[in-house]
């Protein structure tokens, strides 16, 4: 299928009408796209900064990440299933989620700026003030960048969630490649270029939702009851995620060290480009499960994830015979320590596939709760056994924490999924025969329209 031929089905439209297929393979590409600037981007800081301003950098922007991701509270998230459920017009989201942005951005703003002019003995002595402005902007641009792609795809509009999604990691890389190879620029330099781009992204972002309502917030109190309502179950669960995810980032640096952060970064990295998949399949099957019904729901969620499953098994069996090579390689001999963690953390795409997939189905049918058990379950292994093993073995223990967590994780989602849907085991995790003759089809028949559209 051409490049015009996908936009067309892709244009803006209800969200039940999303082409899944189109869409999760859009954003695939997209998505893959960015991994390879983002993963360019690290190369090159790692090699100019070594391994010790490498886990620093990885330090500053994960608290900037993490105000956007725990100050949102699930609103926006919450704002697609109203939509699709015809609960609020967008007009209505956008102002909404304005007005709760423009109070909690400045009230973050004014912390960082307060805490860097004061300098409190708790912050690490490399941690100086343009680190709390990074801390600062980059936490707002982000936050507001998570408000305006929900609201795109609340509207349906997956190409104008991808060109941000693209945006920021293309702005990184050029800015970062040139300040590093061409003016050498160090910790500092690479912080601001990372800082632009967020910056420049949340601009484009804010013009996508201006061009389909006005940017002017109004707080209605009901439509904000409704989204906390909905929201809160799962952000809870997103903040239990979120933990997983990256608390393992802190417990390492506080107990081996910001040169094995280093590495760790390097392997998680790797390790989770195969993430990929099932999250660029979530992101549009979110939306378009909110306003499907619960069999159609079921049906194309299973369907999705043993196939998804299918690809990630193939991408994990990659990595694993070539992960030693490519770590060597890209990063240099300085970051070899860290390819046993990769070794351990590569399955965890299936495991997250699992998560993302079937969470999203759920979610879609109204319970966004599924993270909160899921978190509620996994998060007390990932702390317990992190504070047994990462002082024990290291950046592996980090690793081997993380992984079972995954699996605790998805196994409850999938526990939950059976339990609602009544969908069969067989159909959620094993690729058949059918999937296999669906997708020749599929094949052959944008094979003969492109060979049409040659004629």
């Amino acid at each position: 299928m051409r490049l015009p031929a996908i936009f067309e089905s892709l244009r803006d439209g209800p969200a039940a009408n999303l082409h899944l297929g189109a869409g999760a393979t859009f954003t695939l590409v997209v998505r893959g796209s960015t991994y390879v600037m983002v993963a360019i981007t690290g190369i090159v800081v790692a090699r100019a900064l070594g391994a010790h301003d490498r886990g620093l950098y990885s330090l500053v922007t994960t608290v900037a990440i993490m105000f956007a991701a725990l100050s949102e509270l699930g609103i926006s998230r919450a704002g697609i299933y109203l939509v699709g459920r015809k609960r609020c017009s967008l007009q209505e989201l956008i102002a909404n989620d304005a007005a709760w942005i423009l109070p909690i951005g400045t009230a973050w703003v004014a912390i960082c700026l307060t805490l860097g002019l004061l300098r409190p003995a708790i912050f690490p002595a490399d941690v100086t003030f343009i680190h709390f402005v990074v801390f600062a902007l980059g936490g707002v641009f982000l936050l507001v960048i998570a408000f305006a792609e929900d609201v795109l795809l609340a509207g349906g509009s997956v190409l104008s969630y991808n060109a941000i999604e693209f945006a920021e990691p293309f702005v990184r890389v050029a800015l970062i490649l040139g300040g590093v190879i061409l003016l050498g620029i160090g910790m500092t330099g690479v912080l601001l270029g990372w800082l632009a781009a967020i910056i420049l992204a949340g601009l484009l972002a804010l013009y996508f939702v201006a061009q389909r309502g006005a940017l002017k917030p109004f707080l209605r109190p009901r439509l904000l009851l409704s989204q906390l309502s909905f929201g809160l179950r799962g952000y809870l669960g997103y903040v239990l995620q979120e933990a997983n995810h990256r608390l393992d980032v802190f417990l390492v640096v506080a107990f081996v060290g910001s040169t094995a952060l280093g590495h760790y970064a390097v392997a998680f990295g790797m390790a989770e480009l195969l993430w990929q998949i099932p999250f660029a399949l979530g992101v549009v099957l979110f939306p378009k499960a909110s306003a499907l019904s619960d069999d159609e729901s079921a049906q194309t969620a299973a369907t999705t994830c043993r196939r998804a499953l299918f690809v990630t098994l193939m991408g994990t069996l990659f990595v694993l015979a070539t992960g030693r090579f490519l770590v060597t390689f890209l990063y240099g001999k300085e970051f070899e320590d860290g390819v046993t963690a990769l070794y351990i953390l590569a399955p965890s795409a299936m495991l997250y596939t699992v998560h993302k997939v079937l969470g999203s189905a759920l979610a879609g049918r109204g319970m966004p709760e599924v993270g909160l058990y899921s978190g509620l379950a996994s998060l007390p292994v990932t702390v317990g056994m992190s504070l047994l093993l990462i002082p024990r073995m290291g950046i592996e223990g980090a690793a081997l924490s993380s992984i079972c967590a995954y699996a605790v994780n998805a196994a409850v989602v999938l526990v939950l999924f059976l339990r609602v849907t009544h969908q069969s085991l067989g159909d959620i995790l094993l690729i058949n025969r059918g999937d296999i003759e669906a997708s020749w089809q599929t094949a052959r028949g944008l094979l003969a329209r492109r060979e049409a559209q040659e004629a």
